[in-house]
């Protein structure tokens, strides 16, 4: 089967990326973060890479990679995030023009906690 120049510049594309990005295994050999993001809600978690690992193998890469918002209540997509260590720069793991098209709009991260909530108990109404 014959390439074609497309096929041979979207294999470059890939060659591109750091080492610590491409597979899973190498993410979780090197102790990389793994953050995923929701495309419709802005909810950003946590991801062991250890447990994609598990799930999908050493070899799988989560470039390109969307899944489903875990998110109660949330249909959107969530993609992923990688950085080398703590306070150094996120890297947003997508490559394909259509699966970045509309980031620049995303909703503002939204984590567990906002810096005003720390340390402030929360009190749930129990009236009837």
């Amino acid at each position: 089967m014959k390439r074609t120049i497309v096929d041979k510049m979207t294999a470059a594309l890939h060659i591109l990326w750091p080492i610590w990005t491409k597979t899973v295994g190498a993410m979780s050999k090197r102790n990389i973060l793994v953050r995923s993001q929701c495309r419709r809600c802005g909810a950003l978690m946590r991801v062991d890479p250890g447990d994609l690992v598990a799930r999908y193998g050493a070899g799988h890469s989560i470039i390109d990679t969307q899944e489903r918002c875990r998110m109660v209540a949330c249909d959107g997509a969530a993609y992923y995030l990688a950085a080398r260590t703590y306070g150094a720069p996120w890297r947003v793991l997508l490559d394909d023009p259509v699966l970045k098209e509309g980031l620049e709009g995303r909703p503002a991260a939204v984590t567990g906690r906002s810096p005003q909530d720390c340390g402030r108990a929360t009190v749930l109404d129990v009236s009837p």
